[in-house]
């Protein structure tokens, strides 16, 4: 069987693209990955399927020549992939979110080649709702977006990274080896901090107001910040003059090193990040990103805290003081940690790869 798997454009919709591709690549199917040219896997090529290709597609937003212009691009994307896919000739056409995905569903379905899309978050993108119609099945990762797409939906939930779950599964020997490479205590409860692809820089702002409150902590706290490119250096400053044992990352390839430490963590609540923290039944501080399309972060999380799996607080809710408020029952209130990282755990599905794979290559 060979198989044409088509997202990208963040992370959030690449890294669950390559986790399915490089499963189906070890049991012998024929994969085809087409993402962006303007997207996150062309800057992470290595790590994309030998086979690939990257396509000139941007989204259609502006106004007057830059709409005119990007409609024009997305037009010779389409010309693009309807030849790339009718070149490829896959069974099956899987896709999972970003601008690639568009002209690659309307070519499976001008091709009469079965659609599959992946949904990861709650509330379902533009893209993919209007190509749900054109699709065989609907892979979701929330059972809430079942609503959306009906009869045709299977809930498999979110597909993570092979390293993720193995690092979960070794996490006691992991935990012990990440914290020595990083000098850090074994005797301090160790907070993480994520910014995210988008919006880092609200999150590093108030952290830098947090901090002077934090010191009454400091000798049982230590945290590790991941700001985004270029925002280390302040914060990195301002940890050391608050005597506050911090690592502070611009970026971290191997974030499951990180998710292994973590006693808690404040995150942003894209799809993916949400999975893989639950994996690790990490007691966290959800803040959604507030320009996310259709506040679709702020429903990711909603659905966690419903089953007291997290706390959840838009970015206008918080001050530094209440931030530390929550820190200290994240990491130091033990009767409401475990009972976070429990009901957490329900939303990370260790074989949601195994259950798509499963789905696409059902009936041939």
């Amino acid at each position: 069987m060979r198989v044409l798997l088509a997202g990208g454009g963040t992370g959030g919709h690449l890294f669950p693209c390559l986790a399915v591709a490089k499963k189906l690549e070890s049991l012998g199917y024929q994969v085809l990955y087409v993402g962006s040219k303007n997207g996150i896997e062309a800057k992470k090529k290595e790590l994309l399927p030998k086979n690939h290709v990257l396509l000139d597609v941007k989204g259609i937003r502006g106004k007057g020549l830059k709409t005119v212009f990007n409609i024009f691009s997305l037009f010779k994307s389409l010309i693009s992939a309807y030849k790339i896919t009718k070149e490829f000739s896959p069974s099956k056409v899987v896709i999972f979110g970003g601008y690639v995905s568009f002209p690659i569903g309307i070519s499976a379905t001008l091709l009469k080649i079965p659609l599959i899309l992946q949904e990861q978050n709650s509330i379902p993108g533009k893209t993919n709702r209007f190509l749900a119609k054109f699709a065989s099945k609907i892979l979701v990762g929330y059972k809430s977006a079942e609503k959306f797409f009906g009869r045709k939906t299977i809930f498999t939930g979110n597909p993570v990274r092979e390293e993720i779950v193995s690092a979960f599964k070794e996490r006691d020997r992991l935990k012990k080896k990440v914290l020595e490479k990083l000098h850090l205590s074994s005797q301090k409860k160790t907070l993480l901090v994520i910014g995210g692809s988008q919006g880092a820089l609200w999150l590093n702002e108030i952290m830098k107001e947090t901090i002077p409150l934090l010191t009454k902590f400091k000798d049982r706290l230590q945290i590790v910040h991941i700001t985004g490119e270029g925002k280390n250096a302040d914060l990195e400053k301002i940890y050391r003059s608050f005597s506050i044992e911090a690592k502070v990352f611009p970026f971290h390839e191997k974030i499951w090193e990180l998710y292994s430490i973590a006693d808690g963590a404040i995150s942003r609540s894209g799809a993916l990040s949400i999975s893989e923290i639950a994996i690790f039944g990490i007691p966290t501080l959800f803040i959604p990103f507030p320009y996310a399309v259709d506040d679709h972060q702020y429903f990711n999380a909603k659905d966690v805290e419903e089953s007291q799996g997290c706390i959840l607080r838009r970015q206008n809710e918080l001050s530094p003081q209440k931030l530390v408020d929550i820190i200290e029952r994240l990491l130091f209130d033990i009767i409401i940690s475990n009972e976070l990282s429990k009901n957490i755990k329900k939303f990370g599905i260790e074989n949601a790869v195994d259950k798509i794979v499963e789905e696409i290559i059902k009936d041939g």
